[in-house]
Formats: structure tokens, sequence, C-alpha cells
């Protein structure tokens, strides 16, 4: 793929079915603005956050034509808000109201015996801009850490099957169907079933126990009830990617997360595309051509569901191994808006270099 020019401010445009960019002065009314998001995962404590985005402002000074987002864990939202005052960052770093305070995620009700969770209501009450929704952290990740498959594959083994059995049998009202299948697996001839099913299930059920698209929704809906925007992210992981079913899962996740959004809120939605085979430590980076065709599905299937106007405007984010030495490709990509950011945004010079794509180094 031939990169194109990277531009720092732009208005989209479609022409004979592609999209494309095209430059525009800084500060031209409805003139696009990258967005650049950090997201700090669980690293950082309050202070230290304070610290780096000190740091990473320094080395930013005077950069007005980009959005800039910083997500910390919880605890450092408060501190993070108290900080990121739009006058004093317009006075010491000469940015303002560009910058953003996001959090990683939130919870689908109000209030209630949730405990662990945090509201909506409660993150815009302290300050807070945007909230990520649906990372591939929170999508896929929750099993391995919660035990999910293993719980389940214990119940398959034959000494708990033969104690439920014990159970079962002393109820008037227990199901027959239920009992014929348990004495089924718990015979002798069926214990290498037994073992393979058992094996399946660990396996599986840490792969894809995690956030479903129907939590998502919920979220993405209280959200923006409570006027935060939206980072919505998507993707898919090695085996969609392998067996050729990234725009099937993509569709099915972008549609439903869309069915509580009207018109007049779609804009108030990011959406942040990550291939999961292409992130993490060792992963294989996605190639340009990859990024720019599911950016191009996802920016058509947004037209389908809201027209031309809105899919022109709409900011879609790149989140994969983004570095330094990647990032000005990457957003040379016509339906590219910005970047979602991990790793490289828990160093100062990595991610101010990343906001700062196309333009020089500074000196110090």
């Amino acid at each position: 793929m031939k990169t194109a020019s990277v531009y720092r401010n732009y208005y989209r445009q479609r022409t004979a079915n592609q999209w494309q960019k095209i430059e525009a002065e800084i500060g031209d009314p409805g003139a696009i603005r990258p967005f650049l998001a950090g997201n700090w995962k669980m690293n950082v404590i309050p202070r230290s956050g304070v610290a780096l985005a000190a740091r990473i402002f320094d080395l930013c000074k005077g950069v007005k034509d980009v959005d800039i987002g910083l997500a910390p864990p919880f605890t450092g939202l408060s501190t993070l808000a108290d900080y990121i005052k739009p006058d004093f960052l317009r006075t010491e770093y000469g940015l303002g109201r560009n910058v953003f305070l996001l959090a990683q995620d939130t919870f689908f009700e109000s209030k209630g015996a949730f405990t662990g969770e945090i509201s909506a209501e409660m993150l815009a009450s302290i300050g807070v801009d945007r909230v990520i929704i649906g990372h591939s952290d929170r999508r896929t990740n929750l099993g391995k850490y919660f035990g999910f498959g293993p719980s389940i594959a214990k119940r398959l083994s034959k000494s708990f099957l033969l104690q439920e059995l014990e159970l079962l049998r002393t109820k008037d009202d227990a199901d027959r169907q239920i009992l014929a299948a348990l004495e089924h697996l718990a015979s002798e001839a069926n214990q290498d079933v037994l073992t393979g099913i058992q094996r399946f299930l660990e396996e599986e059920l840490i792969e894809r126990a995690g956030e479903s698209d129907e939590v998502i929704q919920k979220k993405v809906q209280a959200s923006l009830a409570h006027g935060l925007q939206v980072i919505l992210c998507v993707g898919e992981n090695k085996e969609a990617r392998e067996t050729h079913e990234t725009f099937n899962l993509l569709d099915r996740q972008l549609r439903l997360a869309f069915e509580v959004v009207s018109p007049r809120t779609a804009s108030e939605v990011v959406i942040a595309y990550e291939p999961v085979w292409a992130v993490g430590e060792g992963a294989k980076p996605a190639k340009l051509e990859q990024i720019s065709e599911v950016h191009d599905f996802i920016r058509n299937l947004i037209m389908d569901l809201y027209g031309e106007q809105i899919a022109s405007t709409i900011r879609i984010l790149y989140g994969g191994n983004v570095k330094p030495d990647n990032i000005a490709e990457i957003m040379s990509i016509a339906g590219v808006d910005g970047a979602l950011v991990g790793g490289a945004s828990l160093k100062a010079w990595d991610f101010a270099q990343i906001i700062r794509f196309g333009l020089e180094c500074p000196c110090y």
C-alpha cells in the first residue's frame, strides 16, 4: 500500500466509492482533529500519573491541532482531573480544551448492589469526559483471570457428577432428562468423552469468557445518557482473522452497540479498531492494507446506519502496537483518525512523539 500525505487536520470525502482526506487549515470549522488516546491500563499510581502527564504536556507544548486523551486507572481519575484544568493547561503548556480525561470502563446501572463497579454518573461527576467501552482486555481476558473456564470444567469430573446424581435422586421432582444425561456421562464407558469435554470447555471458556456484546450495548447507552462520550472498541481475535470471519464479527459488534445510538448522538461515539492478534508483546503488527480495509468497512457500515455525512466525520481510531516509528504511516491511511495507545503511552517521550506525528521532534 502506497502511503499518502499525513494531515493533522482534514476533511473527509467519498469519491468513486473511496474515502479520502483533504487537508484543512488548523482551526477550520468542521475540520476533523485526530484523537490520540493513552490507555494506562492497570499501571501508575495517582501521583506518578500526574508526573507522567506533566512530562507528556511539556513535550507537546503548544500542540493544539489534535485531541489528547489520558485514561488512568479509576484511582487516578480525580487527581488527574484536578491537574488538567483548561486554564492551567493553557497557561502552563499552551494546551487547553484539546486534553480529555478518559475512564477505562464503566457499569451500565446508575446505582445499586454492584460491589466494585463504577457508574457513568459517578465518572461524569468527577470530570471524566469519555469512557472506553469494550476494550479487548475486557472482551477476551476476564475468563483467564477469574477462572470461569476451569470452574465450569470441574463440574464435569466424575466425582462431581456422581455427587450431583446422588442429590438429584433424592428429589421427587428431579428432571428425568438431566438424570439420564448425568448418568450417561458418569458411566465408565464414557470417561474418554467426559475428559475431552472438560478440556474443550477449559480452553474455549478461558479464551471466550468476557464481556458480551449485549453488556457493551448497555454500557454505551448508560454512558451517553450521562453525557459521556464513548470510545467503543471492536476487533477480532486470531481465530476470526484466520477463518475470514473478521467482517462478520465486526458487523455484529458494531450493529448491536449502535442499536441504542440515535443519529443525534452518533457523533458522541469514537470507534477504536483493535485487532487482538496484533496486540501485545511479540505480536505481529497489522499491515497497513489490513488496517485500511477494516477502517473502510467500519466507515461504510456507519454510512449504512446513519448516512454519508455522519460517516465522514465520525472518528475511527486504530489500536495495535502503535509506536512513534509507525504512527505517521498509520495516520496516512484515509480511514484512520487517531490511535488508542497502550504500552507506549506509559513512556512520556514515546507518547509525545505519537501525539506529534508529522511534526518535528522537540529538542529537549
